[in-house]
């Protein structure tokens, strides 16, 4: 073998060589980007919640026309005596049945909770990525538990809710992260 060739597979070698290091680099969580996405929508989990991999607790509210997709966030550890996490962020996105306005459908879904017993905090409106969300806060009488719910639905029937759930004592502790976290809730442009 001559230098010529030498050098040549040396090169090659080495060009081999540092595209598995990438390789390896870009498969692990180096370079793993702690955004979630989900069916168009992405957002930022608070850091260092786990993914629940069954997350209960979450429902459209509104008769939905496919299986609601939900993917929800909690901190370790569980309230006393239940198996509920102490604080957690939900995300649900589902194709509504009906055609939904929440300028009409709205008071109709605070009237259903006070009529099931929920005790209303407070309920209003708040921009989130330039969209108007319908938001409510209640406390649930039998749990305790207090949850902070957000609505929108958009110009092609689509619902997307986020939802805060805590213990009552823990409720102001992990507010700061769930309000970071919805901070970063973005929807992207779909044509269905």
């Amino acid at each position: 073998m001559d230098d010529d060739s030498a050098k040549i597979i040396k090169a090659i070698v080495t060009f081999l060589v540092v595209v598995l290091c990438l390789k390896v680099l870009a498969s692990s969580s180096l370079f793993k980007s702690s955004v979630h996405k989900g069916h168009g929508y992405s957002f930022v989990p608070p850091a260092g919640w786990e993914q629940l991999k069954d997350p209960r607790g979450v429902s459209p509210v509104f008769e939905a026309a496919d299986k609601p997709e939900v993917v929800m966030f909690a901190v370790p550890g569980k309230v006393p005596n239940a198996d509920i996490p102490v604080a957690s962020m939900a995300v649900l996105t589902v194709k509504l049945a009906n055609p939904t306005w929440l300028e009409d459908d709205f008071p109709t879904l605070i009237d259903a909770l006070v009529k099931a017993g929920y005790r209303l905090i407070d309920r209003g409106q708040i921009k989130i990525d330039n969209n108007v969300f319908w938001w409510v806060f209640y406390q649930d009488p039998e749990s305790s538990l207090v949850s902070f719910e957000f609505y929108m639905v958009n110009d092609i029937n689509r619902l997307y809710k986020i939802q805060y759930t805590a213990a009552p004592d823990a409720f102001k502790q992990y507010r700061p992260a769930f309000e970071a976290s919805k901070d970063t809730f973005k929807i992207s442009a779909q044509l269905w």
